[in-house]
């Protein structure tokens, strides 16, 4: 499978399709996740601050005696309680509050009435401005830029009366630590999936695709030894018909249904042998010349080779070679020759008599263009997917009469495919009365060009 273009081609296409829904998938469900636990995160630091919060506003309003006034046994309810104007006692690491400031990141001060600080509780590095709370919750930044969420509680005293706000705070910090973490999780977990998740892709592809090639290659061993075993029979049948037709035979009919016969028994034999080629060509059975090939010769020789053939459709044969030039592909020079006879075969034969058909020679961006161009009739937009698929054929009856086998374009793009290059085609339809620009059919086929030789004249 790997030999065959078509099929390593499209298993690539079906690996990149598998890669792209199934790390859409991943990225979708990873983002979700992501949201989730952040979510779950902020509600568990959410409850863990309101919990803190509540105790402690219960406890003071059990010991407050005066408004904005921090009573002593307030002090020994949050050791380390640091009152404004007042030193300042340090709290021990080990501490339960210790715990709660330095390691959980909390932050409490206590408000007077009119929204200044009275107390603090925790590291003294921050700064809070100095307001009447407007909400329960807030998330603040300081002025260092660190982030906070604050819970703020009314404290009364123990007769009722309003002493001031309590504000709880937790930092930001280990919720930014754990997205920092995730994100490099994240940053190196993604690439590392995609890879896998490509691997994966690439034998699922290959898996789903085997049953497919087999049928294919069973296909293609059949068509190749039926047209092998085709030949001889058809060798004997022509000969035979051809020993009776040398023999004089008085009776018109007979010898009218034997030149019938002959007729397709040659239509016959050129089917098989086009099909076998094909076939051989495209299960890489045939061995391709690679050597240099002059394409500024080769369109030379075809268009003077095909002229009798344009003269007997009266058609107007040119060859235009836009380059100064001399274009070398790698190649076979028998088989670039066929393909591009075959092209200008089909393009003499499809447009009317005072048609003109040319031959174009080019190149650009390292490769050779080679063009053939026609003021046909044309061919239809739905026709054009298919025309180089085998005995597809746009007036299939004519191309009948006229000896075609339905292969000649299969037969193109094979042999552009065995040169690594590509054929193409646009078509519009008209009629002779307008330029050859506006109307029929015109064919490019691209070969790389050999950059080892010289293609200065």
């Amino acid at each position: 499978m790997h030999q065959n273009r078509l099929f390593n081609r499209t298993r690539i296409q079906l690996t990149g399709f598998y890669a792209i829904v199934i790390g859409l998938i991943t990225l979708l469900c990873g983002y979700t996740i992501h949201l989730v636990m952040i979510r779950a995160f902020a509600r568990t630091i959410d409850r863990e601050l309101n919990t803190l919060a509540g105790t402690v506003h219960d406890s003071l309003e059990a010991v407050l005696q005066q408004p904005e006034i921090v009573d002593p046994i307030a002090l020994k309810l949050l050791p380390g309680l640091c009152v404004t104007g007042n030193p300042c006692s340090p709290i021990e690491p080990d501490s339960q509050i210790g715990k709660l400031t330095h390691k959980q990141g909390y932050y409490l001060r206590l408000l007077n009435r009119n929204g200044r600080t009275i107390a603090t509780l925790g590291t003294t590095k921050h700064n809070f401005p100095d307001r009447l709370p407007t909400t329960h919750w807030e998330t603040i930044t300081e002025d260092r830029g660190e982030r906070f969420h604050l819970h703020t509680l009314r404290l009364k005293t123990i007769d009722n009366r309003h002493w001031g706000y309590l504000q709880v705070a937790q930092s930001f910090d280990l919720l930014d630590e754990y997205m920092h973490s995730l994100h490099l999780i994240l940053i190196f977990g993604i690439p590392l999936a995609m890879l896998l998740i490509g691997g994966a892709s690439w034998w699922l592809s290959g898996l789903a695709m085997q049953p497919i090639y087999q049928s294919y290659e069973q296909i293609q061993q059949f068509t190749a030894d039926a047209a092998h075993e085709l030949r001889t029979p058809l060798a004997v049948m022509r000969i035979a018909v051809d020993s009776t037709l040398e023999a004089e035979i008085v009776d018109p009919e007979a010898r009218n249904n034997l030149e019938i016969v002959q007729r397709q028994v040659g239509y016959l034999t050129r089917l098989a042998e086009d099909l076998l080629w094909l076939s051989r060509l495209e299960a890489n059975q045939l061995l391709l010349k690679s050597q240099p090939c002059c394409l500024n010769e080769l369109v030379s020789d075809l268009e003077e080779e095909l002229a009798p053939l344009a003269l007997t459709h009266k058609i107007d044969l040119r060859l235009e070679i836009a380059t100064d030039k001399l274009l070398y592909v790698n190649g076979d020079r028998d088989r670039l020759y066929r393909a591009i006879a075959n092209l200008i075969t089909n393009a003499v034969q499809y447009t009317p008599a005072g048609g003109v058909v040319i031959i174009g020679l080019d190149c650009a961006d390292r490769q050779a263009i080679v063009t053939v161009r026609d003021n046909g009739v044309g061919i239809a937009s739905e026709d054009l997917p298919r025309i180089f698929d085998r005995f597809y054929r746009v007036g299939a009856d004519r191309a009948r009469t006229q000896g075609g086998t339905g292969l000649g374009l299969a037969i193109v793009r094979a042999i552009a495919i065995a040169h690594q290059g590509s054929i193409q085609v646009v078509s519009q339809l008209g009629d002779l009365n307008q330029p050859i620009s506006q109307s029929g059919t015109k064919f490019t086929l691209r070969l790389p060009l050999n950059g080892d030789l010289p293609i200065k004249k």
